[in-house]
């Protein structure tokens, strides 16, 4: 078995051991010999059997899941998740969004790899299904709000539910990791949208428009995204809503704690990525985002001014660190990876402008411990913006350590001085919430 197949049949027999996983063909190798009946389970000594072999067609052609999720199922599971989640309910309540979604569910029931896939998703990878629910839902709601065709509503529901099934071919610790990947585990996280691709390509009558979409759901306008650097004249709209729902369920995470409040901070966070995604789909999430109702409670927590301003000074080091090597990696020959450091870098400073938050330290280093609620808001606020340059600082250094990796051994005095600079570019968080 490839790496790929061999982590998803991995995933299937943990998968016996609650729901079985059971042959619907018979399984045989590159070779033609026979290796499982029809009938037979995927228990654990099975599924070694398998392991060791290149099989003849791909597992998940050949296998069946017991209560895979029907449609009913799949519609009572995205309405349950989107209750608890104010933003997203105020807009995914109305009588039309409910008729479209039990028509998409419908579609979905259509394609048993489909409800295979998303079987395995939920039990083996909790946290990236309920990613899934959300980006479908939201990118649906965004979808309507753009009025598209019947197709595309669809292509944005199943897109929404699968852009990140490529993990499941993956290793595990892969999808938890955020930062310092190594050149391998960075090659291989850029290949998740690819995997899905490959195998949403595999469902007979599916769209490859589908996972056209997912493929390209990583990409961003300015040609920074991964895996093909695409600009933004040549990305289908889906991908370019999958792209907004994805950045949307990050944020969500990250302020959920918040609770009621966090639907403004995502709000903040979005204002900050207006020129990453098409206009047309910035604008209707943005519509969306303001049908959610006023939180009426008061906030309670919010980090301290203390942490802030600390946060605050080591962004700006490290922002002005970030532009000294930015210069140097963007005078070499021009080619995809220093366009996307200019791109990037260029992105961060108009960012950092806009924000304001880095001449914000007087006001930081004056305020106390002690807070009525309108500072309490202006604190979050400072912070979410913070945690927006952070995550653009994040996306430019493991850009530039491509381009730096990529430097020829000969240019001995250049690639000293880039690694130099590359290590000066500590990004932590200064917070300790």
């Amino acid at each position: 078995m490839t790496s790929e197949s061999h982590h998803y049949c991995k995933n299937l027999m943990e998968v016996n051991k609650s729901h079985a996983v059971v042959t619907n063909q018979p399984i045989y190798n590159e070779q033609g010999i026979l290796l499982l009946a029809p009938g037979s389970e995927l228990s654990e000594k099975r599924a070694d059997i398998l392991l060791q072999h290149k099989l003849m067609k791909p597992l998940e052609e050949c296998v069946g899941i017991a209560s895979s999720f029907s449609a009913k199922q799949l519609y009572e599971f995205i309405n349950k998740f989107s209750a608890n989640i104010a933003g997203l309910v105020a807009v995914t309540d109305s009588e039309n969004h409910q008729r479209i979604l039990r028509q998409v569910c419908l579609y979905y029931e259509k394609f048993p790899l489909l409800q295979q896939n998303l079987t395995v998703l939920a039990l083996r990878a909790p946290r990236i299904y309920y990613q899934g629910l959300f980006s479908a839902a939201a990118g649906l709601a965004i979808a309507i709000q753009l009025k598209l065709s019947q197709k595309e509503l669809q292509t944005v529901f199943i897109a929404g539910l699968y852009h990140d099934i490529g993990f499941l071919y993956l290793a595990p610790e892969l999808s938890q990791k955020t930062q310092e990947f190594s050149n391998d585990e960075w090659k291989a996280l850029q290949a998740h949208p690819i995997i899905a691709q490959r195998f949403l390509n595999l469902i007979p009558d599916l769209p490859k428009e589908i996972g056209s979409a997912i493929a390209n759901h990583h990409e961003r306008i300015d040609g920074t995204g991964y895996p093909f650097n695409v600009f933004g004249d040549k990305l289908p709209m889906v991908s370019q809503i999958i792209a907004a729902t994805d950045n949307i369920i990050f944020n969500h995470s990250r302020y959920q704690d918040y609770g009621v409040h966090a639907h403004a901070m995502l709000l903040t966070a979005l204002k900050l990525s207006d020129n990453i995604y098409f206009e047309t789909v910035y604008d209707a999430a943005m519509v969306l985002f303001k049908h959610a109702p006023s939180p009426t409670t008061t906030l309670i927590e919010a980090p301290s001014a203390d942490e802030l301003l600390a946060r605050q000074k080591m962004l700006r080091q490290q922002f002005e660190n970030a532009t000294f090597l930015s210069k140097k990696l963007m005078a070499l020959p021009a080619g995809p990876m220093t366009r996307s450091v200019s791109a990037v870098m260029g992105r961060l400073a108009i960012s950092v402008v806009r924000s304001g938050i880095l001449q914000q330290e007087e006001w930081l280093s004056k305020s106390t411990q002690e807070h009525v609620a309108e500072d309490s808001l202006s604190l979050v606020e400072v912070s979410v913006m913070q945690d927006q340059i952070y995550d653009q600082l994040l996306h430019l250094k493991n850009i530039m350590e491509r381009v730096v990796e990529a430097i020829p051994a000969h240019d001995t005095p250049l690639k000293t001085l880039a690694e130099k600079a590359l290590n000066q570019i500590e990004l932590q968080y200064a917070l300790t919430s």
